[in-house]
């Protein structure tokens, strides 16, 4: 026997909805199997009695923004290739989108206005980083970091994982190990108080 299933009430993966002689399953976030609906996805249930259907829907999902040309956003840079960087969004305009399913690529050629040689003199995986959105690709987007209050705002050290200081424009140095690294800092850094932590 199963519970009452209600709406917005909160389910959890793999969790049994209902059976199909009640709801139609919807694809982007439930399956049938042998006739029971089961959740594919943690979040709310949506029960819509018009069309007898039955979803669940992310927290956020409601409220949750397309990405637009312009907007300002943070994240984690996960991996370095040869002219760009992959930065892994999680706030979009000042919204935390933990699970935003967006994925920033910044060009060496969009890092500054002055001229970058190696990609490493700006960036290192796992700095946090402040960017604008250029252009949009499905769930890809092109980032630049060529204004004063966009790029690196947090930062570890390459050789030990301590916290960097600022020294001078772009220099920062290991309070651990005092290791200097160079980055393309945003105007702002060592002053901004959200850091996210994973």
């Amino acid at each position: 026997m199963t519970k009452n299933i209600k709406n917005g009430e909160y389910a959890s993966i793999g969790e049994r909805l209902g059976v199909v002689e009640e709801y139609l399953p919807d694809k982007n976030s439930t399956y049938a199997d042998k006739g029971v609906i089961y959740a594919t996805r943690s979040g709310r249930i949506h029960i819509d009695s018009h069309k007898k259907k039955i979803s669940v829907k992310e927290p956020d999902e409601s409220k949750r923004q397309n990405m637009k040309i312009g907007d300002i956003v943070i994240g984690i840079i996960n991996f370095i290739r040869k002219y760009s960087v992959g930065v892994q969004v999680y706030i979009i305009n000042n919204n935390v989108k933990f699970y935003s399913g967006y994925l920033g690529n910044v060009h060496v050629s969009q890092i500054s206005k002055n001229y970058v040689e190696k990609i490493e003199e700006a960036f290192q995986k796992s700095d946090i980083l402040r960017a604008k959105v250029s252009k949009l690709k499905y769930n890809e987007v092109d980032l630049v970091t060529d204004q004063p209050n966009l790029g690196v705002i947090s930062a570890d050290c390459s050789r030990c994982g301590g916290p960097l200081y600022l020294i001078k424009r772009d220099l920062l140095k290991c309070e651990i190990c005092e290791n200097v690294e160079k980055r393309k800092l945003a105007n702002d850094y060592g002053s901004v108080k959200t850091r996210l932590i994973f």
